[in-house]
């Protein structure tokens, strides 16, 4: 599973991070709240005392079924029942059966002597006993869920939408039309019986059996079978697809068929732009099963794409879902987006061995299928680009779990949580897989992919626990791992190192000092994590100098090493963890010097990254720096800066910067109100048109937006006007307008986006009739945006109602998520309308994003500030910035220490 991009901190790019999601409103205490709420409590998997083992699936998906979001299904479920179920009944635990059955219209039930229904789950029991291959079958229908399945229906308002149904079900949302245990606990096999319309194509989990015509012929419709019998499959891994797709047959990898689909949702979508996206699948797969060691298990790999995947992609057995942003054309291959899709392919198709053919026993092991993918992931770029490049990706799993651990620290392994949904953060991805990559170091190469090899066979088709993968390990390498799973798995947090160094010039004497600083008795972070820091030292004749400092309970957390030179040389460039074989976090402040060579010349992309925070002639560095990551740091350095100088350079790189892949990156950090940054924006819309992509557009217009200018808000409508929908793919372009409008703060801006949402543009009275449906949720989140702004409190009120009005009505969920965040933003005067909002937010909405929804409409009910007294305090802070710049500004050019300022200075 690939988690939709949300709000990102500008640190690391691997092609996939968005722009920050307008919709993400952090409440005011977030930063000290913990992973889970007071209430949650530890989850466990289920009794399996009775269980499915196969689900035979009847669905009637014809075109008229599909328009009305209706579906009648039958599911019949074959039990497998323990001998001490069978006979003499000890208790009710083995002669009841509970279903997570969801909001569903149950018709009849039969298989077992009594059944109860209470509309969340299906209970069935038996008075005297139940026999094992005992079938329950359960005739049910599906009207309009609000997950699980995902209807798209054109309508009078987008009549290009593309007639489909799709489902997808992480982490518990099968349950919302399938009757099932819906824990990844139990597995089945599948049969699936489709009946659907002749024109539209079907597919489902396993091997195509038979289509045949079904009733009378003049119908149209007919009957799909697919089956999976070889293989048993847990309820969230379910899937099928009935609907207008565009298909692309890619032959097949040793007898296995492959196919790529897409929703026929405009004529950008086509075999050519399927066969760019998913290209490298054949010879992923070969690559993947020699590296796991097992061959590929499935009778086919099918990947399909829609806008209605509500993830980001989904590694369902046999048939790998994706939203639709994945889609590739020509355009965005420039810009080095083809390269991280390519990166999801591995990510999900590793899923095969990690997440389906061993599956976890309960959500607390999520981190043993994603951060294995997001390993995996990596692995596919050490062996097919660079070395380089897989440090790349290392280094920006460790800056986004670090990221996210300045929110709440919790265990990789933990039970404790509100959804189980919550577990696939940035601790469970980029957290885990960094751990993952340090137990290869600490094994080696060959001892560690032996064990992965005897993990993935000993537990094909079992679930898997952590101490299971833990066990493999041990037996492989003989070692005692049992330290490391306490504080890596089972334990919160991660060493925080600072360095210290100093050069005795009189005895050619290099001293290094790292001390642990990361101990918290209140979080129960531990004062010494066990670790071996590697340290290298660069002279200035180019020699290597290599030494350690070893971390245990017996050192403590402080360690010194001393490096003697020979001769009349001077160290040049110090390398901490050279090799990134430890997750950690360092400030080290060597000085100028160091610190310039090093962010120059260090020989791992990671010491160059870690180098240039402190970093002052940045401007020097990307005239050197070839790698885009470490140019993207670069950027990001002088963007979190803020000062002056660091704009300046930020500006100039507009006109300078030629890598397209830099372009997306450069673009979306010009955030500031700044006359040159404004100018080089624009500048790039016509003199380096040809090295832009839909990216680069898009944050283009969105921070020309940013820059308040007076005479933007007509170039940005007139904009607007001039980028149809479609004009390149996924609309990128007219969403960064649309978002530029939304922060320009002018009556004009939002005007047009008001018409745009909320003004029908001919005599039908539709409203956003042909506005593509991410374009609707951009403008409606820009609303939310440049309410804030507006001095009239009656148009605020005004504003408030339209957009609880869309909460209210409309049906498509993103759509009525960017109206209650829009709602949140305009402060007093939405609240009367929050009301409305909590209630979609708890009927309209499934479990896991209800809670997040509800909790943030609660703390925005319970905030008493003025949105005009927030407004006042913003503009005062700017200035009062403004003035800061300055001081400090004076201040370093006094101190002769560039505009970067290390952090003992911040800190006085």
């Amino acid at each position: 599973m690939v988690k939709a991009a949300k709000a990102m901190t500008a640190i690391c790019w691997t092609g996939l991070e968005e722009l920050g999601d307008d919709n993400v409103i952090p409440s005011a205490n977030a930063i000290n709240k913990g992973f889970a709420s007071d209430t949650a409590k530890p989850s466990y998997a289920p009794h399996g005392r009775i269980e499915p083992v196969h689900l035979a699936i009847t669905l009637n998906a014809t075109e008229a079924a599909l328009r009305a979001k209706t579906i009648r299904a039958q599911v019949a479920l074959t039990l497998r029942v323990p001998k001490s179920s069978i006979g003499s009944i000890v208790s009710i635990a083995d002669r009841k059966l509970v279903l997570n059955a969801t909001a569903l219209d149950i018709h009849t039930v039969t298989g077992s002597d009594d059944w109860s229904y209470d509309g969340e789950s299906i209970t069935l029991i038996w008075t005297t006993g139940c026999t094992d291959n005992t079938v329950v079958t359960i005739d049910y229908t599906i009207a309009t869920p609000i997950s699980g399945i995902y209807f798209s229906v054109p309508d009078a308002r987008l009549p290009t939408r593309a007639l489909h149904a799709i489902t997808d079900h992480e982490s518990e949302r099968a349950r919302y039309w399938l009757p099932s245990v819906d824990f990844p606990l139990v597995r089945t096999t599948l049969e699936f019986s489709i009946t659907h319309s002749t024109h539209h194509v079907c597919v489902a989990n396993g091997k195509h059996i038979s289509t045949t015509v079904a009733g009378a012929a003049e119908s149209g419709d007919v009957t799909t079978v697919y089956r999976l019998a070889n293989h048993t499959c847990p309820s969230y891994l379910i899937c099928w697809a009935v609907g207008d797709f565009v298909t692309f047959d890619d032959g097949d990898v040793d007898g296995m068929p492959i196919q790529y689909l897409c929703s026929r949702d405009s004529e950008r979508v086509t075999p050519e732009a399927l066969k760019l996206t998913f290209g490298k699948t054949g010879e992923i797969v070969r690559w993947l099963q020699n590296k796991v060691g097992l061959k590929f298990p499935w009778e086919k790999y099918y990947q399909i794409i829609t806008p209605k995947i509500e993830g980001g992609a989904m590694e369902n057995i046999s048939l790998v879902t994706y939203r639709e942003n994945f889609l590739v054309d020509e355009e965005l291959v420039k810009d080095g987006y083809g390269i991280a899709v390519d990166g999801t392919n591995v990510h999900e198709m590793a899923h095969t061995y990690f997440g389906d053919l061993l599956t976890i026993r309960h959500f607390e092991h999520v981190w043993l299928k994603e951060s294995w993918a997001t390993f995996v992931d990596a692995c596919w770029r050490e062996d097919h680009y660079s070395h380089e490049d897989a440090r790349y990706a290392h280094f920006c799993n460790a800056e986004r779990y670090i990221e996210e651990t300045k929110r709440y620290v919790r265990p990789i392994v933990c039970r404790t949580y509100d959804a189980s949904w919550d577990l696939f953060d940035s601790h469970t991805y980029p957290g885990g897989a960094y751990r993952i990559h340090m137990l290869r170091f600490i094994l080696g190469d060959d001892t560690f992919w032996a064990a992965v090899k005897n993990y993935v066979n000993k537990f094909n088709g079992k679930y898997v626990e952590t101490e299971d993968f833990k066990r493999c390990l041990e037996q492989e390498s003989g070692l005692n791992l049992t330290k490391f799973f306490d504080q890596w798995l089972y334990g919160k947090g991660f060493p925080k190192l600072k360095a210290e160094y100093s050069f005795d010039s009189d005895k050619k004497i290099v001293q290094i000092s790292l001390e642990q600083t990361q101990f918290d008795k209140d979080l129960d972070i531990p004062a010494v994590f066990e670790i071996t820091v590697e340290v290298d030292i660069i002279d200035s004749e180019g020699k290597v100098h290599n030494t350690q400092v070893v971390f245990s309970d017996a050192t403590g957390p402080r360690g010194v090493v001393f490096v003697v030179l020979s001769g009349d040389v001077k160290p040049e460039i110090v390398e901490i963890d050279p090799r990134g074989k430890v997750l950690h976090s360092l400030e080290f402040n060597p000085g100028e010097a160091i610190l310039e060579a090093t962010a120059k010349r260090a020989r791992d992309v990671g010491s160059r990254n870690g180098s240039i925070g402190a970093f002052k002639k940045a401007a020097s560095a990307l005239k050197e720096e070839t790698h885009f990551g470490v140019r993207s740091q670069v950027y990001a350095a002088l963007s979190e800066s803020k000062l002056q100088p660091a704009v300046d350079i930020l500006a100039n790189s507009l006109n300078t910067e030629t890598n397209p892949r830099c372009f997306p990156i450069l673009t979306s950090l010009c955030t500031f109100k700044d006359e040159r940054i404004r100018a080089g924006l624009k500048a790039l819309l016509t003199e380096k048109k040809d090295l832009l992509t839909g990216r680069s557009r898009r944050s283009i217009y969105l921070n020309i937006g940013r820059q308040r200018h007076p005479e933007d808000a007509e170039f940005l409508i007139a904009a607007r006007l001039a980028h149809p929908a479609n004009f390149d793919l996924h609309n990128l372009t007219l969403e960064g307008i649309v978002q530029g409008l939304g922060h320009h703060r002018s009556p004009a801006a939002l005007k047009h986006l008001l018409d745009l949402v909320f003004t029908a543009s001919d005599d039908s009275g539709i409203t956003r009739k042909g506005v593509p449906d991410a374009i609707s949720q951009a403008a409606v989140a820009a609303i939310g945006n440049a309410t804030v702004w507006v001095d009239s409190k009656v148009q605020r009120k005004e504003i408030a109602e339209k957009l609880a009005e869309l909460v209210r009505t409309d049906d498509a969920h993103r759509l009525r998520q960017s109206a209650i965040y829009a709602l949140l933003r305009i402060g007093e005067e939405g609240k009367p309308y929050l009301n409305v909002a909590e209630a979609v937010a708890k009927t309209a909405f499934p479990k896991a994003d209800s809670l997040s929804l509800v909790k943030d409409i609660k703390n925005s009910k319970s905030s008493g500030a003025d949105v005009a007294d927030l407004k006042k305090t913003v503009e005062d802070l700017e200035t009062r910035l403004k003035k800061m710049e300055v001081l400090v500004q004076l201040f370093e050019a006094k101190e002769k220490s560039g505009f970067f300022v290390d952090e003992g200075k911040k800190s006085e």
